[in-house]
């Protein structure tokens, strides 16, 4: 169920708040996806995820929290050197839906500043946290250069009852040509999502599926 609200639900705000996608914008029919990961970096996940990446030699997109790209800025150059995109994933982790305009507004700027003086780059791309995403957000974040990023469907790797054979068979039936992946780089996510895409990854790639990171196709 988790799954199901997570993927559709955003698919429908996607549509609902011009300026946001959660899809890739591909030519024709490629089977061409993007894995995002948010919530790092983290020690226990990241390191993991990028030997992965390395391994399959698959690009990602990380959407970093600003408190924990603070306390930990050498997992977020390493996730730069290897080849990653970074997004803005709010300092905090604050819902917009419960937060002021101005006090979310504050947050996002916090954390790209702090990518920016970590990395000196600017992130493009941010997502908000739990998909909640506002109209006058997505608004703010254009006039500034950021583009709205959701997905196209969410593994649910957090659940409680998440397993990695579950979250490798909902990647494996839900990827379509352009989908955006919802993975965590977290603490509770290393449990599973490592081994899951152990798995589905060599699957993907022996049927021709290719990795890019965010943006790489866009229109």
């Amino acid at each position: 169920m988790r799954a199901f609200l997570e993927t559709y639900l955003v698919r429908s705000l996607s549509r609902i708040i011009p300026g946001c996608y959660s899809q890739d914008r591909l030519p024709g029919e490629e089977k061409t996806a993007v894995l995002t990961f948010e919530d790092g970096p983290d020690p226990a996940s990241t390191p993991q995820l990028l030997d992965l990446l390395d391994e399959f030699q698959v690009s990602a997109t990380f959407f970093l929290v600003g408190d924990k790209v603070a306390q930990y800025p050498d997992l977020v150059r390493e996730i730069l050197d290897r080849g990653h995109t970074l997004g803005n994933h709010t300092y905090y982790h604050l819902d917009a839906w419960k937060t002021s305009t101005l006090s979310f507004v504050k947050d996002v700027s916090s954390c790209s500043r702090i990518i920016n003086s970590v990395t000196g780059e600017l992130p493009l791309w941010w997502r908000p946290p739990y998909g909640h995403a506002t109209g006058k957000l997505v608004n703010w974040c254009q006039r500034h250069n950021i583009q709205t990023v959701l997905w196209d469907f969410a593994a649910a790797d957090i659940s409680p009852r998440a397993t990695a054979r579950s979250v490798e068979k909902s990647i494996l039936q839900k990827i379509r040509p352009g989908s955006i992946l919802s993975l965590h780089d977290n603490s509770r996510a290393a449990r599973v999502t490592p081994a899951a895409l152990q798995e589905a990854l060599p699957r993907l790639i022996d049927e021709n599926w290719q990795f890019a990171k965010l943006g790489s196709y866009a229109a």
